[in-house]
């Protein structure tokens, strides 16, 4: 499915150090192994350009320490601050819905349900934290989202925080049953996008800028979001 283009000698032997989180359908461990839409898009990504990838599979958090370390070279994330100053956006892999989701016996209909109210964001997503303060939620900062759904079942917070699609991924992931949660409220639209280190050479992050675009042109992208839906 992936093709390898023809770019210059100097990217074939460069390794692309790419930071996939453990997020939902993203990125998480099946059978014990890491899997998920950024896992594959990523390497899809760097065999286009040339490159040879070098999957990091870690929280969100570290992620972006390890961009900003200098032990990263790319990683797939919403946009926010600290990221943007780190690294250059070379475009947007799928739309994000941005909602709460809690209870059953709980409803969220509007956002004012959830206002002075605990809710489970990722440590390490900045987006996820000022959405939560914007509208006047407490933050809970937790590892990841199955913490955070495991902390809503116990009664810790009144709702979890996050994509749809990543939160979907991680109920089904856990086998948490449908009939525990109420629906999703729908708090913002965004997109998961892909984020190139400043201290690569321009000409290499040119290059990852025209691979994203040829896998969209052809559809692997498409496809990957087919494989990994919500």
């Amino acid at each position: 499915m992936f093709v390898l283009s023809a770019f210059p000698a100097l990217a074939q032997a460069r390794a692309l150090r790419i930071v996939s989180p453990e997020l939902g359908t993203c990125g998480s461990l099946k059978e014990g192994r890491p899997a998920g839409f950024c896992l594959e898009l990523g390497d899809a990504l760097a065999r286009t350009a040339g490159m040879e990838p070098v999957n990091l599979f870690v929280p969100l958090a570290r992620g972006v320490e390890e961009i900003h370390a200098g032990t990263a070279d790319m990683i797939f994330m919403p946009q926010q601050a600290d990221i943007v100053e780190l690294a250059e956006d070379i475009g947007t892999v799928r739309p994000l819905t941005m909602v709460a989701w809690g209870r059953v016996e709980t409803p969220l209909r509007t956002v004012r349900d959830l206002v002075g109210k605990t809710v489970a964001v990722v440590r390490g997503s900045r987006r996820e934290l000022d959405l939560a303060r914007s509208l006047k939620f407490i933050p809970f900062p937790c590892k990841n989202h199955e913490l955070g759904f495991r902390m809503l079942l116990a009664g810790r917070v009144d709702a979890v925080l996050g994509s749809l699609h990543g939160l979907t991924g991680e109920v089904q992931r856990i086998g948490l049953r449908r009939r525990f949660l109420g629906d999703p409220l729908v708090l913002e639209r965004n997109s998961l996008r892909a984020y190139v280190a400043r201290r690569l050479p321009e000409a290499v992050r040119a290059r990852l800028k025209k691979a994203l675009a040829r896998l969209v042109g052809d559809g692997t992208v498409a496809r990957l979001r087919s494989r990994y839906p919500l």
